[in-house]
């Protein structure tokens, strides 16, 4: 009987696409190497560097290199939280509500906020060869097509415009032509590609989702707020939905941290590691019952 295949899906969640470093160091003290790695949006991204890196500190090394650069500082990134505002002095909630009102007004006039030509400079600091396999791993990269809504999947090709697109956030970075498809972030169709490690051969899929949940929010009295909830409502009841299809789902606590946050991002490197601790029992029962299937019954008897 041939070996299963392992398969590790991560999820998009910007800066809080740390997390994925803590689950993979876990499994490389376990001496666990996927055979298939997928990602979206920050998912896609980790996933690259590990799969051309191998090794989770020269990973961790790399992105931190990425985030460290001045090409990456330049995407303005810490303008973005827009959360903690309670407080603030008076004159700087006017500010903030004028930057917001610039924001909104760009958004009219462009297809994203950020150049296209600056997220790939940024991106250059870490992506500079098409590195799809290691001896180990499989890559597979997960983007949307904007036109049909349809998966659009990347195991080949240009490395940098894989992950350019399913980076690609709506309204935040311009969509990404790619073989005359119109795309945007892997993570408007699947949260978290489990379905495309299933189609790229896993028979065992450790799944890490790192979204946000629904957050209750205390003023709804704007046209905004109430669409803004609404979608994060739909999203999240979608993501759940696909998410049974992993055999085992890391959900890292996060709350209300924004996904720009990357100078948080030790701590979310932790809070991977902890989700992994608390699931390990989990995971080392599914794991060992897809490799020995009449063993793992006969145990499941005795516990």
């Amino acid at each position: 009987m041939a070996k299963p295949k392992f398969g590790l899906a991560l999820g998009g969640g910007g800066a809080r696409g740390f997390a994925h470093i803590g689950v993979l160091r876990r499994l490389e003290q376990m001496g666990i190497r996927p055979d298939i790695i997928t990602g979206a949006s920050m998912g896609a991204l980790v996933a690259a560097v590990y799969i051309k890196e191998i090794t989770v500190d020269a990973t961790y090394n790399e992105l931190n290199k990425m985030v460290e650069s001045e090409a990456f500082k330049n995407l303005g990134l810490h303008l973005l939280n827009v959360k903690g505002r309670v407080g603030e002095s008076f004159w700087h909630q006017v500010a903030s509500a004028i930057q917001d009102r610039i924001v909104i007004n760009l958004a009219q006039s462009k297809l994203g906020l950020v150049r296209e030509e600056k997220i790939r400079e940024a991106l250059e600091v870490v992506i500079q060869e098409n590195v799809w396999s290691n001896p180990n791993a499989a890559l597979g990269i997960v983007a949307t097509d904007l036109y049909n809504g349809e998966d659009v999947y990347f195991t080949e090709g240009s490395l940098l415009n894989a992950v350019m697109a399913s980076i690609a956030i709506p309204g935040f970075l311009p969509p990404v032509i790619v073989g005359g498809r119109t795309l945007v972030d892997g993570g408007v169709s699947q949260q978290v590609p489990i379905r495309m490690a299933r189609e790229m051969g896993a028979d065992f899929v450790l799944a890490v989702d790192v979204g946000q949940d629904i957050a209750p929010l205390t003023d709804m009295d704007n046209a905004m707020a109430i669409m803004s909830q609404s979608e994060n409502i739909r999203s999240c009841h979608y993501r759940d939905m696909l998410n049974r299809e992993a055999d085992v789902l890391l959900k890292p606590e996060m709350p209300g941290v924004h996904w720009s946050a990357y100078n948080q991002r030790e701590m979310f490197v932790n809070l991977g590691e902890q989700a992994f601790d608390e699931h390990v029992v989990t995971f080392n029962r599914s794991w060992y019952q897809k490799r020995h299937p009449l063993m793992g019954r006969i145990k499941d008897l005795f516990y």
